[in-house]
């Protein structure tokens, strides 16, 4: 009898529990266009409950206790909802539609992607510094390159390296500039034969955000973000859009760009090309350009296919042909050489760039994404540089690829990413001159993983390793395969709303490789093949600490406040050195290490914003008897204050301060204060605008002459400042669409 009761009463119990188990349906749409929503989550907060969006867009929750219920709703690029229900419900087969708005419409929130992790910037353990509204004002001040624009941020120097050809590299935290990575769209396509072009070849017009990641980040992208790595973003074709850009400067530069975006059905597509002219200009009149004569085109068409929300891909490509002549000024206008005129530089250059990338979604927190890039380039280099010798020539063709398989799973606790990737990089000298033949390749095979766990709402860790496995090899020697394992920690501590605290560091790697400033000076002439089989590959490690404090002061002022501390050590680094009568790369014996830290402000108040910046470097060479890094100024400021009237008004006044640098001959250099200028006015569909930049007058010509010996031209000299001195510049920009 008793056992009769025992099974009657938990009977009763069991089907209570089933009745208090209840199941919602819901219908997942866009807000803007009730486009069904497939592979969007649903979860039943402070729970492992949850499930996505079918190809209908319907999702269904089961299990469901009875009582009030919160459910969340999220999607990429779409502003995360919420939802409150009691159950039961009224009606228990109840469709609940959900209408999720787009990101862009509903909410601020930057999503940062060179993590991979796709979490908002507030979110992310690793520190992470983005720029979104700067590009439009950078795109003013020089439409050509984005020079300009990556160096709003502290702690970043773009630092010419050839006084006639105007290469440039871009410097974190003192570092050289070989130490620094250079994505577009998480597409690392930036380097070796086509390092020293990059940054002068890429326009701005058509990217939406860019990404700075300073210290180590060889985990995430492999090696060669030693001193950290910049991401630049691509619009997408979001929104229709078609806008000319036509700019002229005072120094000669002549500029057409044109940009256009459009989305039809399940495609859409986006495209920039732009032709860029420069005539050779002289700032001090010595009869040596300070800045090339430049002809260039560029286009960069992409064509994306949304099958429904849970399958995308794009396929693009970028072709540039870019010719550069500098030095003497007679001989640009095609004088003829004699003793007193024969220092000449020219560039012929053809890049051909392909990008391919698909994601895929399925489930609730599963994706895959694909991608491949190809980068041919093509340069030929020939150099007059002295009217008793014959002309060095250079020339080569690089063919490198990068291809990637990417698993990521996420949702409100983790997101996981797990991957392997190959990368190539092939060159091959042309021969034109007796003189060694150079070739050299690079293979690498990597496994990556990157772990992001939000602990509590305080805590978040996130974990990332890389196993490269590299070889490489040239007419010299090749090296034995190589394991380099790339282990990287950050922590997030949200102490309280305003005020956040960043931990992490990780170890780096970076290759031998032939191409370096060094070797770019001389064109090459009499620079042996890398001996891969002795010189070692340079190893880092690094770490920083962040803290940052954002809070309202009233209600229409606001401050942002950020303390960030790094260090970062190179052991074995690479150096250029005589070997006979010729140069190699070889090991140096020491190390080369930098610590400081930066310092930012922001605030808001009204339409104005003020942001300034100082950075502490301390950046030394142990080999050369603990000397600091050359060209490496151990404080500088910069900073703007901006205006804005929406749709009407944007005035900006920038400014830029750097302390005395050290030359590698051991001569120090004057302190530089540079400020700017730029003014846009929107008359609806068409924009004016005008920029002065470096109102006074910074020019390295005004402090001494750029030539230098052996035969007294700028071929060898450092450049500490700028070549231009007073810039100017202005156009309009007509919004078709």
């Amino acid at each position: 009898m008793r056992i009769k009761s025992a099974l009657f009463f938990l009977l009763i119990f069991i089907s209570t529990l089933i009745k208090a188990q209840n199941t919602a349906n819901f219908l997942l749409k866009d807000a803007t266009n009730q486009e069904l929503l497939i592979g969007a989550t649903v979860q039943l907060a402070n729970t492992e409950l949850g499930t996505a969006s079918d190809v209908e867009g319907a999702a269904t929750l089961a299990n469901i206790p009875n009582g009030k219920q919160t459910f969340e709703f999220n999607f990429i690029g779409y502003a995360t909802q919420t939802l409150t229900l009691a159950f039961p419900l009224p009606q228990a087969d109840e469709i609940i539609i959900v209408l999720m708005q787009p990101e862009s419409e509903e909410t601020d929130e930057i999503i940062v992607e060179a993590t991979r992790s796709n979490r908002s910037i507030e979110d992310i353990p690793t520190r992470v510094e983005v720029l979104t509204e700067e590009i439009e004002e950078a795109a003013i001040m020089d439409p050509s390159k984005i020079a300009h624009l990556i160096t709003h941020s502290t702690g970043v120097q773009v630092q010419t390296t050839g006084a006639t050809s105007n290469t440039a590299n871009v410097r974190i935290q003192g570092l050289d500039g070989k130490y620094t990575q250079i994505l577009r769209d998480g597409f690392p396509i930036y380097g070796g034969f086509s390092g020293s072009l990059s940054i002068t070849q890429i326009a701005p017009l058509d990217l939406r955000q860019v990404e700075y990641i300073k210290g180590s980040a060889s985990t995430l992208y492999g090696g060669g973000a030693i001193a950290g790595l910049i991401n630049l973003l691509s619009k997408e074709p979001t929104a229709d859009e078609v806008m000319l850009h036509l700019n002229y400067s005072n120094i000669g530069a002549r500029d057409v760009n044109l940009f256009a975006s459009k989305r039809f059905g399940k495609f859409g597509f986006t495209a920039l090309s732009n032709y860029n002219l420069h005539k050779a200009y002289d700032a001090d009149k010595d009869n040596y350009s300070d800045m090339p004569e430049l002809q260039k085109f560029s286009i960069n068409p992409k064509l994306y296919y949304y099958a429904d929300s849970s399958l995308r891909m794009y396929a693009g490509a970028t072709i540039t042909r870019e010719d550069r002549k500098g030095g003497d000024m007679n001989l640009i206008q095609n004088a003829n050489n004699d003793s007193s005129h024969f220092y000449q530089e020219l560039n012929n250059i053809a890049r051909t760039t392909t990008q391919f990338k698909l994601d895929k979604r399925w489930g609730a927190y599963h994706s895959l994404t694909v991608k491949n890039s190809f980068n041919f380039f093509n340069r030929a280099l020939f150099i007059n540089e002295s009217p008793n010798l014959p002309q060095t020539k250079f020339a080569g063709k690089q063919v490198a690829s990068f291809s990637e398989l990417a698993y990521q799973f996420n949702n409100k606790l983790h997101a996981l990413t797990a991957g392997l990737n190959f990368v190539s990089d092939d060159f091959k000298e042309q021969k034109l001159q007796a003189d060694t033949l150079r070739t050299e390749q690079h293979i690498t095979a990597g496994f990556f993983a990157n772990h992001l766990w939000n602990i509590n709402e305080k805590v978040a860790l996130e974990n990332g390793l890389r196993v490269d496995y590299n070889v490489n090899q040239s007419l010299a020697a090749k090296s034995a395969g190589k394991i380099h394992v790339l282990p990287r920690i950050n922590a997030l501590f949200k102490w309280n709303r305003q005020f956040k605290t960043r931990l992490g560091g990780g170890l780096g790697y970076r290759t031998p490789t032939l191409f370096s400033q060094e070797a770019e000076l001389m064109a090459f002439k009499q620079v042996q093949n890398v001996n891969f089989a002795q010189v070692k590959t340079e190893q880092s490690y690094g770490g920083n600490i962040d803290l940052t404090y954002r809070a309202p002061i009233t209600k229409k002022v606001a401050i942002m406040l950020n303390q960030l501390f790094f260090y970062t050590y190179i052991n074995n680094p690479i150096v250029f050195a005589p070997n006979g009568n010729n140069f190699a790369f070889v090991n140096a014996n020491g190390n080369v290490n930098t610590k400081g830290f930066e310092t930012q402000m922001k605030l808001f108040f009204g339409n104005f914003v003020w942001f300034v910046g100082y950075t502490y470097t301390d950046a030394r060479q142990s080999y050369r008897d603990n000397k600091v890094v050359p060209l490496t100024p151990r404080h500088s400021l910069k900073g703007d204050i901006l205006y804005v009237m929406p749709n009407k008004w944007r005035i900006g006044v920038d400014y830029e301060y750097k302390s005395p640098q050290t030359l590698t001959n051991g001569f120090v250099t004057k302190s530089q204060f540079m400020t700017g200028i730029v003014i846009e006015r929107t008359i609806e569909n068409f924009v004016l605008f005008f920029n002065a930049e470096n109102v006074t007058n910074v020019r390295q010509t005004r402090y001494g002459s750029l030539n230098t010996n052996p035969y007294g031209t700028p071929q060898y000299t450092e450049i500490y400042a700028p070549l231009d001195g007073l810039f100017l510049n202005f156009g309009f920009k007509i919004k078709v669409l």
